[in-house]
């Protein structure tokens, strides 16, 4: 649930806007996962440290095309954007999420699109196996996606 935390700290106007982002708002969109691990410098539990660790992973991708990457410390003032984890660098936690985070984003409606079709979905997770997500994960994810799937069918939002 902490895993967008730091889209506190991007405005609405970039996380409202109903089209595809521009270049120079995804890179200020990019920053959320920085800022998401900030608010647990102070971490008193596995908990926080888990969310730490997510928060500022989840985007990263498995082959090394993701971000924020490897950045050296992410309480500097003036933080760059470093060249992307790869496969096992990225804590299993984040690549975990990362396919959760995805698919969720692609069967849910948003503000900008559609959902798609469970069947599409399904096939880009297969098609970015290996390359956005851990193999393994999306082994794991498609070995429970029954239960993924009564879960999300429980907690289904209400269309407005």
């Amino acid at each position: 649930m902490l895993h967008d935390l730091g889209k506190v700290g991007i405005s609405d106007a970039i996380l409202r806007k109903p089209g595809k982002l521009d270049d120079q708002e995804f890179a200020i969109m990019k920053f959320h996962c920085i800022l998401g691990a900030r608010f647990f410098e102070n971490s008193t539990s596995d908990l926080d440290v888990i969310s730490a660790e997510i928060a500022l992973n989840h985007h990263e991708r498995w082959d090394g095309r993701g971000y924020p990457g490897k950045i050296e410390n992410i309480y500097d003032n003036q933080v760059q954007l470093g060249v992307g984890k790869i496969a096992g660098e990225i804590p299993i936690s984040a690549r975990m999420v990362a396919l959760a985070d995805v698919y969720d984003a692609l069967v849910s409606r948003r503000a900008y699109k559609e959902p798609f079709p469970e069947e599409q979905t399904l096939e880009i997770i297969k098609t970015d196996s290996a390359r956005h997500f851990d193999p393994e994960v999306v082994d794991a994810f498609f070995a429970i996606y029954e239960v993924i799937v009564a879960i999300r069918e429980k907690y289904q939002e209400e269309p407005s």
